[in-house]
């Protein structure tokens, strides 16, 4: 699971798995007046098998390009 860090100087405040909700957290404590950062997490994303469909045995067909 990917961990982006949203960062006080050397201290982690949050972890997140998606960068967006990494992201909404540092801009809700910037108006709070604390000066936050995100570090995003830059390990390659892990490969998905396809999955197969049972009823034909053929990997379905993704809709759009991930």
């Amino acid at each position: 699971m990917r961990q982006h860090k949203v960062m006080l100087g050397e201290k982690v405040l949050y972890q997140a798995a998606q960068l967006s909700h990494a992201e909404r957290f540092v801009a809700a404590r910037r108006v709070e007046g604390i000066p936050c950062h995100v570090v995003p997490d830059t390990t390659p994303k892990p490969h998905r098998a396809p999955q197969i469909n049972p009823l034909t045995g053929q990997p379905r067909k993704r809709g759009r390009v991930r």
